[in-house]
């Protein structure tokens, strides 16, 4: 498994989703059922969404200095995963939020096999 396709996909989502939740939070929101303005928190989970797609831009410009990131980036999607799929079932997140974080499940799924398959 190549580590330049995979981290720039997963970079570019990232930056697709954190970039837009920062500096268009109303068409955002309004897609992923946020009410109200941008709060504190949605912005800082937008950073956070934003220093990952760097750190997977890395991986995917030198996957054996940066592979320590990639243990890092699973551990970041499973946390979003859990978090909002919680919150989906517990009906305080909507059905396009849950959707939207199955790409995180895809993506740290994905990486989990590129550790696997890729040599230390």
């Amino acid at each position: 498994m190549s580590a330049r396709p995979l981290f720039t996909t997963a970079a570019l989502f990232n930056f697709l989703v954190g970039l837009p939740m920062l500096v268009a939070f109303p068409l955002v929101g309004r897609v992923l059922g946020f009410e109200g303005p941008p709060t504190l928190w949605t912005q800082i989970v937008a950073a956070i969404v934003l220093v990952f797609g760097y750190a997977y831009w890395r991986i995917a410009n030198d996957p054996v200095q940066f592979r320590p990131y990639v243990t890092l980036g699973i551990i970041g999607k499973l946390i979003f995963v859990v978090i909002i799929y919680g919150h989906w079932l517990s009906g305080t997140a909507t059905g396009a939020a849950a959707l939207l974080v199955t790409v995180d499940l895809a993506f740290a799924l994905l990486f989990i096999a590129y550790l696997r398959a890729s040599p230390r």
